[in-house]
C-alpha cells in the first residue's frame, strides 16, 4: 500500500499522457466531496457539518481546532473526538485534505512560484508543501500541475469557472 493509499484513499496519479483525466481529479475539481457514512446523532453531525463549513468558509487561513471549537460553542476535546466519530478521520487530517484539494483544483492554472503557492495554503514551506502533496497523491505539486495541463483540459475548464478565494494576507504581504 503506498502513501496516497493511506493518506485520503487518492490512487497515484502518475498516468499516461493519454489516459483520460483520473476520477479523483476529476471529483476534486468539480468541488466534490466524498461523504462519509451517516454516523452518530443528529446534534454531533450538525457540529461537524457547522466545522466542516467554518473550515470551507476560510480558504488558505490556518485553521485551529480552539478556533473552530470557539465559533461553534464547544470545547476543542469535544470537537475532536465528536469529528472523528461521525468522519472517521482526525479534524487536522481533514483540514488538510481540504487544503490538498484546493491545491489540486488550484495548480492546473497556476502560473505562479509553487513557494507563494504553498504559503497561500497555509504550509510552512514548499518542502512541507511538496512532502504533504506527494504523500496524498504520489507526485510532486510540480509534476501534477504539469500533467494536469496535459490531460486534463476539459476538467480544467470547469474548475477555471469555480472561483477560489486568494488568501488576503498572503496577497497583502508578499515575499521579499
Amino acid at each position: 500500500m503506498s502513501g496516497a493509499d493511506s493518506l485520503f484513499g487518492y490512487p497515484p496519479s502518475n498516468v499516461a499522457d493519454r489516459e483520460p483525466c483520473p476520477a479523483w481529479v476529476a471529483r476534486i475539481m468539480a468541488g466534490e466531496s466524498a461523504s462519509a457514512p451517516q454516523r452518530g446523532s443528529e446534534a454531533q453531525q450538525k457540529i461537524v457539518a457547522n466545522a466542516k463549513r467554518h473550515i470551507s468558509q476560510l480558504p488558505g487561513v490556518r485553521i485551529r481546532l480552539s478556533d473552530v471549537g470557539q465559533a461553534l460553542g464547544v470545547s476543542p476535546v469535544h470537537l475532536t473526538e465528536v469529528f472523528r466519530q461521525i468522519e472517521g478521520t482526525p479534524f487536522y487530517r481533514y483540514a488538510l485534505q481540504q487544503r490538498l484539494e484546493r491545491a489540486v483544483r488550484l495548480l492546473p492554472g497556476y502560473g505562479g512560484d509553487l513557494s507563494a503557492l504553498a504559503l497561500e495554503l497555509d504550509f510552512a514551506s514548499h518542502s512541507h508543501f511538496t512532502t504533504a502533496f506527494r504523500r496524498a497523491f504520489g507526485c510532486t505539486p510540480a509534476a501534477f500541475r504539469e500533467q494536469a495541463r496535459r490531460i486534463c483540459r476539459d476538467v480544467t475548464s470547469l474548475a477555471s469557472r469555480r472561483v477560489e478565494t486568494p488568501n488576503q494576507s498572503v496577497a497583502a504581504h508578499p515575499a521579499p
